[in-house]
């Protein structure tokens, strides 16, 4: 399953705080009943162009992965999480709505299945 969540926020001290990133990343993994195999990475980028400022955090999990990619200049968020077990999409959409307080947001499900190789 992949879930890829596109919104806007309407607190951009959230999307600018890296501490915040790191926090969610480190305790999101146990909410939806997966497992961090790694610590949360995340790092500002920054360029003399401010709308190509930004910050991207990753935690990789023993089910695949969490990735988030922010430009505050344009108070946009992208969120992936990519897991080869099931979990509740729709539950995990509604909280990262909540936590991240966004708005005008879109989400899409991927269904990746494992292919037949043999």
């Amino acid at each position: 399953m992949h879930l890829i969540i596109d919104g806007y926020v309407s607190d951009l001290n959230k999307i600018e705080d890296k501490e915040f990133i790191y926090s969610f990343l480190d305790t999101y993994p146990e909410q939806i009943q997966m497992t961090k195999v790694s610590t949360p990475q995340v790092t500002q980028h920054s360029n003399p162009d401010p709308a190509e400022k930004g910050m991207s955090g990753f935690v990789l999990l023993a089910e695949s992965h969490i990735s988030i990619h922010i430009s505050p200049e344009q108070s946009y968020i992208n969120i992936d999480i990519f897991s080869c077990r099931e979990f509740d999409c729709q539950q995990a959409t509604q909280t990262l709505q909540e936590h991240f307080g966004l708005t005008n947001s879109k989400s899409h499900i991927l269904d990746r299945p494992y292919p037949d190789i043999g």
